[in-house]
């Protein structure tokens, strides 16, 4: 039997008012800076209640909030900065994808003077001691409180790139449903979907184990079952529980798994078209899943007797019942145009070398025709 390797966040406190154990814990350091996208945190209360907490401790808080949706290198840049500027002994990431994509990036590039282009263009590397780093999703989600690496966007390259190192992992997670009580129904899909389809690419990928797999039918099974309740009534506490542990299971296997096409392609049409990522993903999903059956034959159906349904349906049904498009060309008009450009910068895109069918540069635009 093949070994394999597992890396997942030191600690996780998962539960309602888990934000509040930053009265608790031992973070380092005198003072730190809570990076955010600003908007939805600060009028959900979140933002000032972890500052609240962490101000009872005695340590002098600074906010960053100036993180925009698909973060860019330049914004990392100045949140790293700005960290350096303050003397931050932890960085708190207090958001969605994109405000943890940019703490997580902050965190490893505030150790030094470099900037995060000169990591991705791998002049300089990480060093193993970025800042304490800890992580506070707002959505169900990204799974980026899990993972080793930051997913940025390169706007003067018009791609999407991974920040990658284990020391990237956050020290701390505080994973509470409540946080993501005021989603909206279209964040919440999308994100939710993102969470499916971290769950089944996983499931799929060449570099599942038996864990992973484990954690992927796991996060699939509560996914599946409260996402369109959580879409329909924000309200509903259950679902929205169950949409946040999902998630976190979901981020922990493909965080160790890999992912695939929808990923492999994804990033680079969310990129170029400029559409939310989970909502690209949730199209493309259906598309790759039927791309990639022959080669999955089995998989599926030993998901299906596990789950309880056919994936293929389910996801398609999931995607009708919250509105979601079913090509990508309904939302981005110039999306057949822009083809050649998405083809020419998927070799950016590290997830396609898990995907089951083996793509090339053919297969690839046969793939995304499809999706367009």
């Amino acid at each position: 039997m093949t070994g394999f390797n597992l890396l997942f966040p030191p600690v996780v406190r998962f539960g309602e008012g888990s934000l509040s154990l930053l009265e608790k814990e031992n973070i380092p350091g005198a003072a730190g800076v809570i990076i955010t996208g600003g908007k939805s945190a600060k009028k959900s209360g979140a933002l000032d209640r972890a500052a609240a907490y962490l101000r009872k401790t005695g340590k002098k808080i600074h906010i960053y909030d100036g993180v925009e949706p698909e973060v860019s290198v330049e914004t990392v840049d100045k949140a790293a900065r700005f960290c350096r500027s303050v003397k931050a002994g932890f960085i708190i990431g207090l958001g969605g994808g994109s405000a943890l994509d940019c703490a997580k990036a902050a965190a490893g590039c505030a150790a030094d003077k470099y900037s995060v282009v000169d990591y991705l263009e791998n002049k300089v590397k990480l060093k193993n001691s970025p800042v304490y780093f800890i992580a506070i999703p707002t959505t169900a989600g990204t799974g980026s409180e899990c993972t080793k690496n930051s997913v940025l966007t390169w706007t003067d390259k018009k791609i999407k790139i991974s920040l990658r190192g284990d020391m990237l992992v956050p020290r701390l997670v505080l994973a509470d449903p409540q946080l993501t009580y005021s989603m909206p129904p279209d964040i919440t899909a999308w994100t939710g979907m993102d969470a499916l389809t971290h769950a089944v690419e996983s499931y799929f990928s060449s570099g599942a184990n038996e864990v992973t797999k484990a954690m992927s039918v796991s996060a699939i099974k509560l996914i599946q079952a409260n996402i369109v309740k959580a879409y329909k009534n924000g309200g509903n506490k259950e679902a929205r529980r169950a949409m946040l542990l999902g998630s976190l299971t979901a981020g922990f296997a493909f965080a160790n798994a890999g992912l695939g096409a929808v990923h492999g392609l994804g990033h680079p049409v969310g990129a170029i078209c400029k559409m939310p990522h989970g909502l690209v993903n949730a199209i493309m999903l259906p598309y790759v899943l039927k791309y990639n059956k022959k080669a999955c034959l089995k998989g599926m159906k030993a998901l299906e007797k596990e789950a309880g349904n056919d994936i293929i349906e389910t996801v398609s049904g999931l995607n009708k019942k919250m509105n979601i498009p079913e090509k990508i060309s309904d939302v981005c008009s110039k999306a057949k145009e822009l083809s050649g450009l998405i083809l020419s910068t998927t070799a950016y895109s590290g997830s396609m070398q898990y995907n089951p069918v083996k793509m090339d540069a053919e297969k690839t635009e046969k793939l995304l025709k499809r999706v367009l």
